[in-house]
Formats: C-alpha cells, structure tokens, sequence
C-alpha cells in the first residue's frame, strides 16, 4: 500500500514552476501597491538584479576571452584538467564572484588570477588563488592603496611603532580618501588577518601611552608586506600604484 505524504511547500513550487511565476507575480503587485515607492522596490527587487548581473557576466568573459586569446595557442591549458573537478569548482566560483564585481580592474584582476590557477593545474582545495579569488571581492580600494603603499615605502614603516604614526605617514600619501583613524586601522588588521601584512608584535593604538614604561631595547614593531601579499598584488601589475578605481 503505498503510504501519502504531505509535500512541503518548496517541494510544490519547484515541481509547479506556474505556481512560482504567480507567487512573484502576487509578490510585486503587492509591492506595487505601497505609495510612491512601490514601482521602484520593484525594480530594485526584480528587474534591476537581473539586468546588473548579467552585464556583470557578459563584462567578465568579455575579459576572460581576450586574456585567452593574447596567449595565441589552446595548449598552455591541459586538456585532462579540463575535465577536473578543481576545473569546475575554480570556474564555479569565478562566475559566483563576478557578479559581486563592479569595476572592470576587479573583474580583470579575477580573469588573471583564475586563468593563472587553469595554467597551473592549480587543486582547488589547496591552491593560494583559491584565496585570492575570495580576495578580489573582499578587499576594497583602500587596502589596495595601503598595500601599494607598504610594498613601494617599506623602508619608511620599520619600527613604526605606533599607529599614530603609521595613519600620519600613509595620510601624506594618499590624501583622497577621507579615512577616520579607527576605520585605516580596521582595513589594516584586516590585511593582517588575510596574511598580506605583518604589524609585528603589534602596533600601539591612538593614544596609548604605554611605550613610556617599555625597557629602552624593546624592539618597536614595522609595518611588513608578506611574501603573501607580494604575490597577491604580482596580478595587479597592469595597474598604476595610485589607482583606486577598484
């Protein structure tokens, strides 16, 4: 005797699609209906998204194709790796990040990263890029400045101690940006975490006066670029050291 089972609701829509074409329909009419504002949710909820996403896709392999096509031959990519489980997750996840990209040196700089991990054959699980792609969405204009800044005038940040000191230096850099202290510090240790930037032990915070009480040999700490970091800004090379269009 065959036993009957309710279907969840998520198991209704999927097997009716009409009945999820009427829910959205019902979903903007209602939306539609709040004053004044109605016709524009909708569009930002509905229409807008589309369209964005899919310039955003059309842009990104735009670029891909004519990155591929400067190489000149098929063969810098094995034909076996294309057939890959790391091939189909290193592409999965370039499609999943362009459509986070809005500017067009971001989605250049995702084009050179995935090509370099198809070249190399890279494993998806292990390989750097797979981190770097996750980068190129993360990180914003900003951090790329400070870390041109710090691999171009490292000289300038050893024993740099504080970052007082380090937020005054980088100001007389690059003043385009109207930072407050706390949030170039936030930006920083968020480097740090992603292993791009080395702050030694630690710099002072604003206003600490603790450094007073340190023994006079206390090594002071220095703002670092890692080899990391290096490798991560080698993809930006095409890019002038003052562009902040990312």
């Amino acid at each position: 005797m065959k036993v009957e089972y309710s279907k969840l609701p998520s198991e209704i829509l999927s097997s009716r699609p009409e009945l999820k074409e009427t829910r959205t329909g019902i979903t903007k009419g209602l939306i539609g209906g709040i004053p004044y504002i109605g016709t524009m949710i909708n569009e930002l909820i509905f229409d807008i998204p589309n369209r964005i996403q899919q310039d955003r896709i059309n842009k990104s392999v735009e670029l891909l194709n004519q990155k591929i096509n400067s190489f000149g031959n098929e063969d810098f990519i094995l034909k076996e790796y294309l057939e890959s489980d790391d091939f189909f997750d290193f592409t999965r996840t370039f499609f999943e990040t362009t459509l986070k990209l809005k500017s067009d040196e971001k989605r250049s700089l995702l084009a050179e990263v995935y090509l370099d991990a198809i070249i190399k054959s890279a494993d998806f699980e292990s390989s750097k890029n797979r981190l770097f792609i996750q980068f190129v969405s993360e990180i914003t204009s900003v951090q790329i400045i400070i870390l041109r800044y710090i691999q171009r005038f490292g000289n300038r940040l050893k024993e740099i101690e504080s970052y007082d000191r380090f937020f005054n230096n980088f100001k007389n850099y690059e003043n385009s940006f109207h930072l407050d202290n706390y949030e170039f510090k936030a930006y920083c240790n968020d480097l740090e975490i992603k292993g791009l930037i080395s702050l030694g032990a630690g710099l002072e915070d604003y206003k600490d006066k603790s450094a007073y009480l340190v023994d006079g040999d206390h090594q002071k700490s220095s703002v670092t670029i890692t080899n990391f970091g290096d490798e991560f800004l080698s993809y930006l090379i095409e890019y002038p050291h003052d562009s902040a269009s990312f």
